[in-house]
């Protein structure tokens, strides 16, 4: 069979992909197709347009909640010239049933026992309505249903189909070495799809495929540091330390980047892993700070990530003390915050952004999306706060939900002036050379300095196109 798999993008994601990643969803899912089958990737997010007359027997697409717009409209188009239409990813395992409305099959869950049986009943034409992997009720989905009830083993994956795009076009590879996460963050439903206890993959594999990359890459992990508090899991700890000290050793030597948390500097472990990650390339890491008050900790759950016992023993003060750390070691951090907790006034923004220039780190400011599979989502659609008939490509760039004292106008706009002043050119270059003096690289700094111009022209036109169309 002729295969199609698209990762959507509309023309803003385009105009945004300042630092474009080479996608783990397209490759794998390419990876894990028999080689009897012909695949051929399309990429939206950097400029591949859909050939709606493809020869294509299957057409897969990765459904994103800002995405499913364009995702479902890309579905209906296929299945109106009689394609087999899958459709998988985090919005999907949100929405199923809405997400079967515009496929022949839709996927929920892990893909890597799931994508061969789907392929091999579609040559059969025997398609079943959903295909599910994880331990999720199932008695719900209205139609034909195909169960693996557990997670699957990390042992054994084939190696990424980065040969079925070009590379040079991509600023950076992406790589996986863990899937779960232990956090269950009230806005974010990682936990609930990968699970919250953490599978490795095996470390010699994880250093073969780094072997093969380019001089860049991203680690698509939900934390890279581990979560060395983690006591009752020993190996948890063994696992980073022996991989970094693998990876260390590769030449050349790779610069990546992944997501990492501030945690890990209050544990003996966690510092040592910091520690060899540096040594291993680690450049920069996209943090999850979420909140600079204790409140919005609180009702952010994110407490639990930055391992503080409760929301009520955070201390701004360790957190500031925890990015001096980390940046000591050469490492850049992208402080990821949300605002909009039922705490949250205006001036949160500002405070915010505040605490960026204080300690020098990135900002990325967002205002609260409730994202479908979150608890949050659930919370706010059992309380009315959420707006009715949001079509799904405002989730991200609108205010979709009712905050108690602050209108949705004046949140997006108070957004917009930090973002902006965020990325002023004095700002850009203070935290460009506080990069070059904790790392003496004029590559490393470079590279941080053209990534905040492209964000800073990104941020831009996003929240212009934003408040044009509230106005």
């Amino acid at each position: 069979m002729k295969i199609t798999i698209v990762f959507p993008a509309r023309a803003l994601e385009v105009t945004r992909a300042s630092i474009s990643v080479m996608p783990p969803s397209l490759t794998l899912l390419a990876a894990l197709t028999p080689g009897e089958h012909e695949v051929s990737l399309v990429d939206m997010f950097c400029g591949d347009e859909v050939d709606y007359e493809s020869d294509a027997d299957v057409v897969a697409i990765t459904v994103r909640t800002v995405l499913a717009t364009v995702a479902y409209e890309i579905a209906d188009k296929f299945l109106k010239k009689g394609k087999k239409v899958v459709l998988g990813g985090p919005h999907v395992f949100a929405m199923p049933e809405e997400a079967k409305g515009h496929a022949t099959s839709v996927a929920i869950g892990e893909a890597e026992p799931l994508w061969p049986v789907i392929l091999e009943d579609a040559e059969k034409d025997t398609l079943k309505d959903f295909y599910v992997c994880g331990p999720y009720p199932t008695a719900e989905l209205a139609g034909s249903v195909h169960h693996e009830k557990e997670r699957p083993s990390l042992d054994g994956l084939p190696m990424l189909r980065r040969d079925l795009l070009p590379r040079d076009r991509y600023f950076m590879d992406s790589v996986f070495t863990t899937r779960g996460c232990p956090n269950h963050c009230r806005f974010c439903p990682v936990t609930d799809i990968f699970g919250g206890r953490i599978r490795h993959r095996p470390i010699d594999e994880v250093v073969a495929e780094v072997a093969t990359l380019g001089k860049r890459y991203f680690n698509v992990d939900d934390s890279v540091f581990g979560h060395p508090q983690m006591t009752d899991r020993p190996q948890e700890d063994v696992y980073y330390l022996d991989l970094y000290k693998e990876l260390a050793g590769l030449a050349p030597k790779r610069h990546w980047t992944g997501a990492g948390g501030l945690s890990a500097v209050n544990y003996k472990n966690g510092r040592k892993i910091l520690e060899l990650a540096a040594e291993s390339g680690l450049s920069a890491i996209a943090a999850g700070l979420e909140s600079i008050s204790g409140e919005g900790q609180r009702q952010s759950g994110a407490w639990r990530k930055l391992h503080y016992t409760s929301a009520d023993t955070f201390d701004i003060t360790q957190m500031k003390d925890g990015i001096k750390t980390i940046q000591s070691l050469g490492i850049e951090i992208l402080g990821f915050f949300v605002v909009g907790w039922d705490d949250d006034t205006l001036d949160t923004y500002r405070r915010t952004l505040d605490f960026c220039d204080e300690t020098n780190i990135i900002p990325f400011i967002f205002t609260l999306t409730p994202i479908p599979g979150s608890q949050v989502y659930k919370e706010y659609l059992e309380q009315g706060r959420l707006h009715d008939d949001v079509p799904w490509d405002h989730y991200g760039d609108h205010v979709i939900y009712d905050h108690p004292t602050m209108s949705a106008t004046a949140m997006t706009e108070a957004n917009a002036e930090v973002m902006t002043e965020g990325y002023s050119m004095g700002r850009i270059l203070k935290r460009t050379f506080s990069t070059l003096r904790q790392r003496p690289s004029l590559d490393l700094a470079m590279t941080s300095f053209f990534t905040q111009i492209g964000l800073r022209k990104a941020y831009r036109q996003v929240y212009g196109d934003v408040l044009r169309s509230m106005r």
